[in-house]
């Protein structure tokens, strides 16, 4: 566990809460020991003792350590499998590097979600594009309705671990979605594109047909990817700027 931060990776809790994990997968850390203490992880990382501790109810949240009163923090005697990553880089390759990931699982969302959706989950994807054209027409960017969105498609595939990756990657998505969504409203033509392409997915998935389903997600993936190319560079150093301002 001899790890050492970079300054230019973002957030010193989530790469220390990395480390941590990554020890409890590979044996270092077993089931039931004792975590670092905090003094020991501030001296070793160079951080501050509030950083440590956000650190440690990471590892909580995630169910890999516990705290016991007056003791200290311990490895879970079962941990659970934790995804615990880094922020990636406010920049427009790791933008396109998330649409890629989303084509393949949110591709296979949709055409599970078009064989084993219900009627009231088809009905949430309808009301959510409805919330969306609210959001916009109150000048709010759209991002956070654009994301129920996707996780509606999530959940109507009836599997809950499709929901637990997209709620893990969130984080990155939000920023992302933001991105697109800034690109994608200097234009009324890709805003239209948008409305279309959702709609789309729904009626695939409406459908019942998965093979539909799939392709119009990965159409969508695609479609975001190319409006991207056309992305001004004002936007991508705005981008840049603030996911350097939230990391820091």
């Amino acid at each position: 566990m001899a790890e050492t931060l970079s300054d230019r990776s973002p957030g010193f809790a989530e790469q220390i809460a990395g480390a941590l994990t990554r020890a409890i997968h590979g044996g270092e850390l077993r089931a039931g020991a004792r975590l670092p203490t905090e003094a020991a992880l501030w001296e070793r990382y160079g951080v501050s003792r509030s950083v440590v501790r956000e650190a440690i109810s990471m590892l909580r949240s995630a169910g890999l350590a516990v705290s016991r009163r007056g003791s200290g923090s311990f490895v879970a005697d079962e941990p659970q499998v934790s995804l615990v990553q880094a922020l990636p880089g406010g920049s427009l390759a790791s933008v396109l590097h998330l649409l890629e990931l989303r084509r393949a699982l949110e591709g296979e969302a949709a055409c599970l979600a078009a064989t084993r959706c219900s009627r009231s989950q088809l009905r949430r994807l309808r009301n959510v594009t409805v919330e969306i054209d609210e959001a916009v027409e109150a000048g709010e960017s759209g991002v956070d309705q654009d994301l129920a969105f996707h996780r509606a498609i999530a959940e109507a595939s009836n599997n809950e671990y499709f929901v637990t990756v997209l709620d893990f990657y969130n984080r990155f998505l939000h920023q992302a979605i933001g991105l697109t969504r800034r690109n994608e409203a200097r234009r009324e033509t890709f805003v239209a594109q948008v409305i279309s392409e959702h709609e789309a997915i729904i009626d695939a998935i409406a459908s019942g047909d998965g093979d539909h389903a799939r392709r119009a997600a990965w159409w969508h993936m695609d479609q975001a990817r190319r409006r991207l190319n056309d992305i001004p560079p004002s936007l991508i150093e705005g981008f840049e700027h603030a996911c350097n301002d939230h990391q820091n």
